[in-house]
């Protein structure tokens, strides 16, 4: 396991569970979902309009030393002091990364240390028990750079392999056209021909596009692009995405995909 700039394994440290639970344990994965309905006139049926999420994941974490390379299972005040240096001094998300043994990829989440605690044996401190909030319900698979070529009036693919069916996926994209361009125009045909529209775009400008945050920008500095933009921030629906342009561009996609496996760790 990694947590942020943190691998157990360079310290002599493992993951470990005190618990004398049963193999049947359940865990909450914080998927619980709120209805969002209407009710029109006398009719006793709703109106369904969608559901959103109630939680984040939440959930513990016990690290040890790792008895097959140490002779002594105690940590030290110096060690215990590193550790919580390393894994509470950090504001905000971090990345943590796992690769549980029943799946063949490696999975991310983001989260923060929201309490910290110790496993005393005899007075002596035998683990450090730290209690996790995540930024989302979801895991994250690793991180996808895809980029393409398109022609003017072609037609690309790109694959949204989300877990999560109900929303849409907001990538970081970069642009770059192949010549100066009045209107640029990118549709997503997979999405109701949803259209971002930039335009008075220079040739050799690059654009850059962060759709989660809905932040636009232009390598050239003293141009303020916004004012170019119809504010419809690429975005991706879950499966096939055909995309068109009206000119010829470069663009290339990064982001990662929501993973529903709750935490999982082993």
């Amino acid at each position: 396991m990694i947590i942020g700039d943190f691998k157990l394994s360079d310290y002599g440290l493992m993951l470990a569970s005190f618990d004398s639970g049963s193999s049947n344990e359940e865990e909450e994965l914080g998927m619980d979902h709120e209805t969002v309905e209407e009710y029109i006139g006398h009719n006793p049926v709703p109106i369904y309009l969608g559901a959103k999420y109630q939680n984040k994941l939440k959930s513990q974490i016990t690290i040890i030393k790792n008895v097959d390379i140490n002779t002594d299972i105690h940590f030290t005040e110096h060690e215990c002091r590193e550790v919580l240096r390393q894994l509470t001094g950090y504001k905000g998300y971090m990345n943590m990364q796992i690769r549980p043994y029943e799946f063949d990829e490696i999975i991310y989440f983001n989260v923060r240390i929201i309490k910290a605690s110790y496993k005393k044996v005899s007075g002596k401190v035998v683990g450090i028990i730290l209690q996790l909030e995540f930024d989302s319900q979801f895991a994250w698979s690793k991180e996808f750079n895809i980029s393409y070529n398109i022609k003017s009036g072609n037609t690309i693919r790109i694959y949204n392999r989300s877990d999560d069916l109900y929303n849409y996926l907001y990538p970081k994209v970069t642009i770059s056209p192949l010549s100066s361009i009045q209107n640029l125009e990118i549709i997503n045909t997979s999405d109701n021909n949803w259209t971002t529209i930039i335009s008075n775009i220079a040739n050799g400008e690059t654009i850059t596009m962060d759709s989660k945050n809905e932040i636009l920008q232009s390598l050239n500095k003293d141009r303020i692009i916004m004012n170019d933009f119809n504010m419809h921030f690429i975005r991706l629906v879950p499966g096939e995405n055909q995309i068109q342009s009206n000119n010829d561009i470069q663009i290339t996609f990064n982001f990662r995909v929501p993973r529903k496996v709750g935490f999982i760790c082993g």
